[in-house]
C-alpha cells in the first residue's frame, strides 16, 4: 500500500485506557504499531470513572487522586511506547486524561469530536457472565463508536 492510501486510511488512532492491565498494554502495542504502519498520530486517552471533571477549577480531593494515578500510568505507557520504537521510525503520541461516569460515551465522542479513524481496546478480561451483568465497555465502544473499532485479547 503506498503512503498516500495509508494517510487517508488511519491518520488518527486513538487507545483507550480505563485501568491497567495486560490487556491494555497488548492493545497500547498494537496501536503502536498500527500508527508506525500508517504514519498516524497516536492519542492515548485515559478515562478516570468519575461524575466530577478532570480539569474543573476545584476538582475534589479523590478526583485529584484518580488524575495523579491516571499521569502516572500513561507516562509508564509513553516509556513503554518509546522503547517499543527503538532505532525505528518514530510514532508521533499525544496523552489526554478526561473523566466521565460512562466511559464508553465518552470514548465514543472524544473520538467524535477529535476525529479519530481508529479506536483500540482490550477488554478487562471478565467473564461471559460478568459482562452480560455489568455490562461491557468494550462492547458499548463498538456499539457507540463512529469509526471502526479494534478489539485486543
Amino acid at each position: 500500500m503506498d503512503k498516500a492510501a495509508r494517510k487517508k486510511t488511519f491518520s488518527k488512532i486513538l487507545v483507550a485506557i480505563n485501568e491497567s492491565s495486560k490487556t491494555v498494554d497488548k492493545a497500547v502495542n498494537y496501536a503502536t504499531r498500527i500508527a508506525k504502519d500508517y504514519d498516524a498520530i497516536l492519542v492515548v486517552l485515559y478515562v478516570v470513572r468519575t461524575d466530577t471533571n478532570v480539569g474543573s477549577a476545584t476538582p475534589q480531593s479523590h478526583v485529584i487522586d484518580f488524575k495523579i494515578q491516571a499521569e502516572k500510568y500513561l507516562a509508564d505507557v509513553l516509556e513503554k511506547i518509546h522503547k517499543h520504537n527503538g532505532t525505528e521510525k518514530i510514532v508521533k503520541v499525544k496523552t489526554e486524561i478526561i473523566a466521565s461516569i460512562k466511559i464508553a460515551n465518552a470514548i465514543a465522542h472524544y473520538a467524535k469530536d477529535k476525529n479519530i479513524d481508529l479506536i483500540v481496546v482490550g477488554p478487562r478480561g471478565r467473564s461471559k457472565l460478568k459482562s452480560l451483568i455489568l455490562g461491557s465497555v468494550t462492547s458499548d465502544v463498538v456499539r457507540l463508536a463512529n469509526c471502526p473499532v479494534l478489539t485486543v485479547k
